[in-house]
Protein backbone atom coordinates (compact mmCIF):
# COMPACT_ATOMS: atom_id res chain seq x y z
CA UNK A 1 0.00 0.00 0.00
CA UNK A 2 1.27 3.49 -0.79
CA UNK A 3 1.38 5.93 2.14
CA UNK A 4 2.35 9.59 1.94
CA UNK A 5 3.85 10.99 5.13
CA UNK A 6 4.11 14.69 5.97
CA UNK A 7 6.63 15.86 8.54
CA UNK A 8 8.82 12.89 7.69
CA UNK A 9 11.95 14.51 9.14
CA UNK A 10 10.57 14.65 12.69
CA UNK A 11 10.85 11.99 15.40
CA UNK A 12 7.45 10.49 14.52
CA UNK A 13 8.24 10.53 10.82
CA UNK A 14 11.54 8.82 11.63
CA UNK A 15 9.73 5.97 13.42
CA UNK A 16 7.14 5.70 10.65
CA UNK A 17 9.96 5.23 8.15
CA UNK A 18 11.64 2.59 10.35
CA UNK A 19 8.48 0.53 10.92
CA UNK A 20 6.00 1.13 8.12
CA UNK A 21 8.75 1.41 5.53
CA UNK A 22 9.30 -2.35 5.89
CA UNK A 23 5.75 -3.24 4.86
CA UNK A 24 4.44 -0.32 2.80
CA UNK A 25 5.54 1.93 -0.05
CA UNK A 26 6.25 5.25 1.68
CA UNK A 27 6.35 8.69 0.10
CA UNK A 28 8.29 10.80 2.60
CA UNK A 29 7.64 14.54 2.45
CA UNK A 30 8.68 17.56 4.49
CA UNK A 31 8.95 21.32 4.00
CA UNK A 32 11.72 20.93 1.42
CA UNK A 33 9.80 18.74 -1.05
CA UNK A 34 6.13 19.51 -0.30
CA UNK A 35 5.11 22.78 1.32
CA UNK A 36 1.79 21.98 2.99
CA UNK A 37 0.92 25.70 3.12
CA UNK A 38 0.83 25.70 -0.72
CA UNK A 39 -2.20 23.74 -1.87
CA UNK A 40 -0.93 23.49 -5.46
CA UNK A 41 2.32 21.95 -4.22
CA UNK A 42 0.32 19.43 -2.18
CA UNK A 43 -1.98 18.71 -5.12
CA UNK A 44 0.96 18.13 -7.47
CA UNK A 45 2.63 15.58 -5.17
CA UNK A 46 -0.58 13.73 -4.29
CA UNK A 47 -1.79 13.63 -7.92
CA UNK A 48 1.58 12.17 -8.95
CA UNK A 49 1.93 9.64 -6.14
CA UNK A 50 -1.75 8.72 -5.66
CA UNK A 51 -1.36 7.42 -2.08
CA UNK A 52 -3.97 5.21 -0.44
CA UNK A 53 -3.26 6.89 2.92
CA UNK A 54 -1.85 10.22 4.02
CA UNK A 55 -0.33 10.37 7.52
CA UNK A 56 -0.28 14.06 8.35
CA UNK A 57 2.39 14.44 11.02
CA UNK A 58 3.77 17.84 9.96
CA UNK A 59 3.11 20.60 12.48
CA UNK A 60 4.39 23.76 14.10
CA UNK A 61 5.19 22.43 17.59
CA UNK A 62 7.12 25.22 19.33
CA UNK A 63 4.41 25.76 21.94
CA UNK A 64 5.82 28.90 23.56
CA UNK A 65 7.15 30.45 20.35
CA UNK A 66 3.69 30.04 18.84
CA UNK A 67 2.39 32.74 21.17
CA UNK A 68 4.59 35.17 19.21
CA UNK A 69 4.46 33.56 15.76
CA UNK A 70 0.69 33.26 15.63
CA UNK A 71 0.33 33.72 11.88
CA UNK A 72 3.05 31.18 11.05
CA UNK A 73 1.65 28.64 13.51
CA UNK A 74 -1.85 29.03 12.05
CA UNK A 75 -0.52 28.89 8.49
CA UNK A 76 1.05 25.49 9.17
CA UNK A 77 -1.28 23.83 11.68
CA UNK A 78 -4.63 25.17 10.51
CA UNK A 79 -4.39 26.16 6.85
CA UNK A 80 -1.75 23.57 6.02
CA UNK A 81 -4.02 20.87 7.42
CA UNK A 82 -6.94 22.33 5.46
CA UNK A 83 -4.88 21.93 2.29
CA UNK A 84 -4.03 18.32 3.14
CA UNK A 85 -7.69 17.54 3.87
CA UNK A 86 -8.88 19.18 0.65
CA UNK A 87 -6.44 17.28 -1.55
CA UNK A 88 -7.02 13.99 0.31
CA UNK A 89 -10.73 14.40 -0.42
CA UNK A 90 -10.08 15.20 -4.09
CA UNK A 91 -8.02 12.05 -4.65
CA UNK A 92 -9.94 9.71 -2.32
CA UNK A 93 -7.09 9.12 0.13
CA UNK A 94 -7.65 8.05 3.73
CA UNK A 95 -6.29 10.75 6.04
CA UNK A 96 -4.67 10.16 9.44
CA UNK A 97 -4.04 13.37 11.37
CA UNK A 98 -1.82 13.48 14.45
CA UNK A 99 -3.35 15.92 16.93
CA UNK A 100 -2.69 16.73 20.58
CA UNK A 101 -3.96 16.68 24.15
CA UNK A 102 -3.39 20.46 24.12
CA UNK A 103 -6.85 20.89 22.58
CA UNK A 104 -8.14 20.63 26.18
CA UNK A 105 -7.90 23.18 28.99
CA UNK A 106 -7.46 20.68 31.85
CA UNK A 107 -10.15 22.26 33.98
CA UNK A 108 -13.18 20.76 35.69
CA UNK A 109 -16.26 21.85 33.75
CA UNK A 110 -18.63 21.75 36.73
CA UNK A 111 -16.54 23.38 39.44
CA UNK A 112 -13.36 25.38 39.88
CA UNK A 113 -10.03 23.61 39.86
CA UNK A 114 -8.18 21.10 37.71
CA UNK A 115 -9.87 18.13 36.11
CA UNK A 116 -9.15 14.63 37.46
CA UNK A 117 -10.98 12.43 34.96
CA UNK A 118 -9.40 11.22 31.69
CA UNK A 119 -10.62 12.99 28.57
CA UNK A 120 -12.85 11.05 26.20
CA UNK A 121 -13.11 11.84 22.51
CA UNK A 122 -16.59 13.27 23.11
CA UNK A 123 -15.41 15.85 25.66
CA UNK A 124 -15.51 19.45 24.49
CA UNK A 125 -12.19 20.88 23.33
CA UNK A 126 -11.16 24.18 24.94
CA UNK A 127 -7.59 25.03 23.87
CA UNK A 128 -5.76 27.61 25.99
CA UNK A 129 -2.67 28.13 23.81
CA UNK A 130 -2.14 29.19 20.20
CA UNK A 131 -0.57 25.80 19.48
CA UNK A 132 -3.57 23.94 20.92
CA UNK A 133 -6.03 26.24 19.16
CA UNK A 134 -4.42 25.87 15.73
CA UNK A 135 -4.21 22.09 16.07
CA UNK A 136 -7.91 22.03 16.93
CA UNK A 137 -8.67 24.27 13.95
CA UNK A 138 -6.86 21.67 11.84
CA UNK A 139 -9.10 18.96 13.32
CA UNK A 140 -12.22 20.95 12.43
CA UNK A 141 -11.11 21.47 8.83
CA UNK A 142 -10.61 17.73 8.48
CA UNK A 143 -14.04 16.93 9.93
CA UNK A 144 -15.73 19.35 7.54
CA UNK A 145 -13.79 18.47 4.41
CA UNK A 146 -12.58 14.84 4.43
CA UNK A 147 -15.01 12.08 5.39
CA UNK A 148 -12.40 9.30 5.29
CA UNK A 149 -10.34 10.50 8.26
CA UNK A 150 -8.79 9.44 11.54
CA UNK A 151 -7.82 12.11 14.06
CA UNK A 152 -5.42 10.66 16.64
CA UNK A 153 -4.82 12.84 19.68
CA UNK A 154 -1.56 11.98 21.41
CA UNK A 155 0.35 13.42 24.37
CA UNK A 156 3.92 14.08 25.47
CA UNK A 157 5.44 12.30 22.48
CA UNK A 158 9.00 10.94 22.63
CA UNK A 159 10.92 8.64 20.33
CA UNK A 160 14.10 7.93 18.43
CA UNK A 161 15.46 11.09 16.84
CA UNK A 162 16.37 11.31 13.15
CA UNK A 163 20.06 11.77 12.39
CA UNK A 164 21.78 14.26 10.14
CA UNK A 165 24.40 13.46 7.51
CA UNK A 166 27.14 13.27 10.15
CA UNK A 167 25.20 10.75 12.25
CA UNK A 168 24.25 13.21 14.99
CA UNK A 169 20.70 13.44 16.34
CA UNK A 170 18.51 16.18 14.92
CA UNK A 171 15.98 17.77 17.25
CA UNK A 172 15.28 16.57 20.77
CA UNK A 173 12.61 15.25 23.11
CA UNK A 174 11.90 15.42 26.85
CA UNK A 175 13.92 12.30 27.64
CA UNK A 176 17.04 13.58 25.92
CA UNK A 177 16.61 17.08 27.38
CA UNK A 178 16.41 15.70 30.91
CA UNK A 179 19.48 13.50 30.46
CA UNK A 180 21.45 16.40 28.98
CA UNK A 181 20.43 18.78 31.76
CA UNK A 182 21.23 16.21 34.46
CA UNK A 183 24.74 15.85 33.03
CA UNK A 184 25.23 19.61 32.81
CA UNK A 185 23.90 20.30 36.31
CA UNK A 186 26.07 17.57 37.82
CA UNK A 187 29.11 19.61 36.81
CA UNK A 188 27.87 22.74 38.57
CA UNK A 189 29.78 23.71 41.72
CA UNK A 190 27.04 26.10 42.82
CA UNK A 191 24.50 23.97 44.75
CA UNK A 192 21.54 26.13 43.67
CA UNK A 193 22.50 25.98 39.99
CA UNK A 194 22.89 22.20 40.23
CA UNK A 195 19.18 21.78 41.01
CA UNK A 196 16.99 20.54 38.15
CA UNK A 197 13.47 21.95 38.52
CA UNK A 198 10.55 20.21 36.80
CA UNK A 199 6.85 21.03 37.16
CA UNK A 200 4.72 18.55 39.08
CA UNK A 201 1.22 20.06 38.68
CA UNK A 202 0.63 19.31 34.99
CA UNK A 203 -0.80 15.81 34.67
CA UNK A 204 -0.89 13.72 31.49
CA UNK A 205 0.78 10.65 30.06
CA UNK A 206 3.89 10.21 27.88
CA UNK A 207 3.64 8.39 24.54
CA UNK A 208 6.38 6.46 22.71
CA UNK A 209 6.45 6.86 18.94
CA UNK A 210 6.96 3.10 18.58
CA UNK A 211 3.59 2.34 20.18
CA UNK A 212 1.89 5.09 18.17
CA UNK A 213 3.26 3.79 14.87
CA UNK A 214 2.03 0.28 15.73
CA UNK A 215 -1.42 1.80 16.19
CA UNK A 216 -1.14 3.57 12.83
CA UNK A 217 -0.18 0.26 11.23
CA UNK A 218 -3.29 -1.43 12.64
CA UNK A 219 -5.52 1.41 11.47
CA UNK A 220 -4.14 1.11 7.96
CA UNK A 221 -4.50 -2.68 7.86
CA UNK A 222 -7.90 -2.92 9.55
CA UNK A 223 -9.69 0.34 8.62
CA UNK A 224 -11.78 0.79 11.78
CA UNK A 225 -14.63 3.29 11.98
CA UNK A 226 -13.58 6.79 10.92
CA UNK A 227 -13.42 9.52 13.55
CA UNK A 228 -11.43 10.83 16.50
CA UNK A 229 -9.36 8.62 18.80
CA UNK A 230 -7.15 9.17 21.84
CA UNK A 231 -3.81 7.43 22.33
CA UNK A 232 -1.08 7.77 24.95
CA UNK A 233 0.55 5.57 27.57
CA UNK A 234 -1.65 4.36 30.40
CA UNK A 235 -1.25 5.64 33.97
CA UNK A 236 -1.11 9.31 34.87
CA UNK A 237 2.14 11.21 35.24
CA UNK A 238 3.40 14.69 35.95
CA UNK A 239 6.45 16.04 34.12
CA UNK A 240 8.33 15.60 37.39
CA UNK A 241 7.24 11.94 37.59
CA UNK A 242 8.38 11.48 34.00
CA UNK A 243 11.81 12.97 34.72
CA UNK A 244 12.18 10.91 37.90
CA UNK A 245 11.45 7.69 35.98
CA UNK A 246 13.90 8.64 33.22
CA UNK A 247 16.67 9.00 35.78
CA UNK A 248 15.65 5.79 37.53
CA UNK A 249 15.69 3.71 34.36
CA UNK A 250 19.00 5.14 33.16
CA UNK A 251 20.71 5.11 36.54
CA UNK A 252 21.30 8.84 36.32
CA UNK A 253 21.98 10.88 39.44
CA UNK A 254 20.18 14.22 39.46
CA UNK A 255 19.21 16.80 42.05
CA UNK A 256 15.59 16.85 40.92
CA UNK A 257 13.16 19.29 42.51
CA UNK A 258 9.39 19.49 41.91
CA UNK A 259 8.02 22.98 41.29
CA UNK A 260 4.61 24.43 40.47
CA UNK A 261 3.69 25.95 37.12
CA UNK A 262 3.61 29.34 38.84
CA UNK A 263 7.23 28.86 39.86
CA UNK A 264 8.17 27.92 36.28
CA UNK A 265 6.29 30.47 34.11
CA UNK A 266 6.04 29.87 30.36
CA UNK A 267 4.58 32.02 27.60
CA UNK A 268 1.97 29.45 26.58
CA UNK A 269 -0.55 28.06 29.02
CA UNK A 270 -0.51 24.29 29.45
CA UNK A 271 -3.51 22.20 30.52
CA UNK A 272 -3.15 21.28 34.19
CA UNK A 273 -4.68 17.89 33.37
CA UNK A 274 -4.77 16.22 29.95
CA UNK A 275 -4.71 12.49 30.57
CA UNK A 276 -6.47 10.73 27.68
CA UNK A 277 -9.00 7.91 27.89
CA UNK A 278 -7.95 5.06 25.56
CA UNK A 279 -11.11 2.94 25.82
CA UNK A 280 -12.32 3.75 22.30
CA UNK A 281 -9.09 2.92 20.48
CA UNK A 282 -8.56 -0.23 22.55
CA UNK A 283 -12.02 -1.44 21.55
CA UNK A 284 -11.75 -0.45 17.89
CA UNK A 285 -8.35 -2.09 17.34
CA UNK A 286 -8.69 -4.86 19.95
CA UNK A 287 -5.47 -3.81 21.67
CA UNK A 288 -4.32 -3.24 25.24
CA UNK A 289 -2.40 0.01 25.61
CA UNK A 290 0.64 -0.40 27.86
CA UNK A 291 1.88 1.93 30.57
CA UNK A 292 4.11 4.87 29.72
CA UNK A 293 6.82 3.39 31.96
CA UNK A 294 6.95 0.28 29.75
CA UNK A 295 7.09 2.51 26.69
CA UNK A 296 9.98 4.46 28.21
CA UNK A 297 11.78 1.23 29.06
CA UNK A 298 11.76 0.17 25.40
CA UNK A 299 13.05 3.55 24.30
CA UNK A 300 15.83 3.57 26.91
CA UNK A 301 16.98 0.08 25.91
CA UNK A 302 17.27 1.11 22.27
CA UNK A 303 19.02 4.47 22.65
Amino acid sequence: MKILVTGAKGQLGNKIEQVLGKIHDLVLTDYDNMDITDIEAVRQVVSTEKPHYIIHAAAYTKVDKAEEEIELCRKINSLGTKNIATVAKEFGAHLIYISTDFVFDGLNSTKNGPRNKPYKETDIAKPISIYGLTKYEGEEFIRKICDKHYIIRVAWLFGELPKDQTGLNKGTNFVEIMLRLAKERSQEKDIEKAVLKVVDDQIGSPTYTGDLVNVLAKIISETPEYGTYHFSGTDESSWHDFAKEIFKQTGTKANLKPVSSKEYPQKAKRPSYSHLDKTKIESALKIKVRSWKKMLEEYIKGR
